[in-house]
């Protein structure tokens, strides 16, 4: 039914794409040749298929439920980090794909977004542009794909996760992928400074392949003039967009919050539902998947 799959970043609210992902794509037969990702979207994508997105969601609730907090203040003036995201990110990535790498390689082309900072900016002002850039297309612009990054000058790389050779390869490009300090060090993917790759888009349409085909486009947050499911032509393609039918109870950063986790997933499995009851209640389009 869909060619292609795009997951966009969330952090913590990804987990609803999990359980929309697990409501409907048995029904559909959702299998899509090319999927792109961004930041924990990526991640929940790789997760998804290896078979561990189930897991992923039980294993990040029990570490959340473990940090007491988002900030370690006490922490300042020592060597240990005052924001635990970035180790907690890193253990669960080899934690969750360890043993079960070699799956992605006989999965769907899993394509990363990662941001690049322009060459015109020092490196140190294009990451705190960047991370304005970041918290106004969140906060204040919410528009499905923003240009204010590109018409600075940053833009996106998209970097196959086939290509990575082991686990601590693909866990420095979703960690690339999700380069947001201070939350995260700075980092550095193939020579150059990475950001998160939802800088520029953090709805990564730009890593799906033209030409004639459906596109499933899996949001995290409310967009508000958008219906919870929508669709909109683009040249050959008939992209579907899809968003929680209401705001995932988590922010992106918040990992001390495990309910938030599961409430996001369970809107994500009830969404799927909706979702399901929809197109099937379209005679044209239910055909239309059948015979797909």
């Amino acid at each position: 039914m869909f060619d292609q799959v795009v997951f966009a970043g969330g952090g913590g609210r990804c987990t609803w794409q999990i359980g929309f992902w697990e409501s409907v794509a048995g029904e559909i037969q959702l299998r899509p040749k090319v999927v792109s990702g961004v930041s924990a979207g990526a991640l929940i994508a790789g997760l998804i298929m290896i078979g561990k997105a189930s897991a992923a969601v039980d294993y990040f609730a029990s570490v959340f439920n473990a940090n007491a907090r988002n900030i370690h203040w006490r922490n300042l003036f020592k060597e240990e980090p005052v924001f635990p995201h970035y180790a907690i990110y890193q253990k669960g990535i080899r934690a969750l794909f360890s043993g079960r790498f070699q799956r992605l390689q006989s999965a769907a082309e899993l394509r990363v977004a990662v941001s690049r900072p322009p060459r015109w900016l020092p490196v140190t002002l294009a990451l705190a542009v960047g991370g304005a850039i970041y918290y106004s297309n969140k906060y204040l612009l919410r528009s499905l794909h923003p240009v204010v990054a590109r018409r600075l000058g940053y833009h996106q790389d998209f970097y196959r996760a086939q290509d990575c050779v082991d686990v601590a390869d693909f866990e420095h490009l979703i960690l690339s992928s999700s380069c947001t300090p201070p939350f995260t060090p700075r980092l550095r993917l193939h020579g150059r400074e990475a950001l998160d790759g939802g800088v520029v888009d953090n709805v990564p349409v730009g890593g799906v392949d033209p030409g004639e085909g459906r596109v499933l486009i899996l949001l995290t947050r409310r967009y508000p003039g958008c219906a919870d499911w929508f669709t909109r032509r683009r040249g050959e393609q008939l992209w579907t967009y899809i968003q929680p039918s209401k705001r995932p109870p988590i922010s992106v950063w918040d990992f001390t919050n495990p309910e938030g986790l599961r409430k996001a997933c369970e809107i994500g499995r009830q969404d799927g539902r909706k979702f399901l009851q929809n197109i099937f209640a379209s005679q044209g389009y239910y055909a239309d998947v059948r015979g797909k």
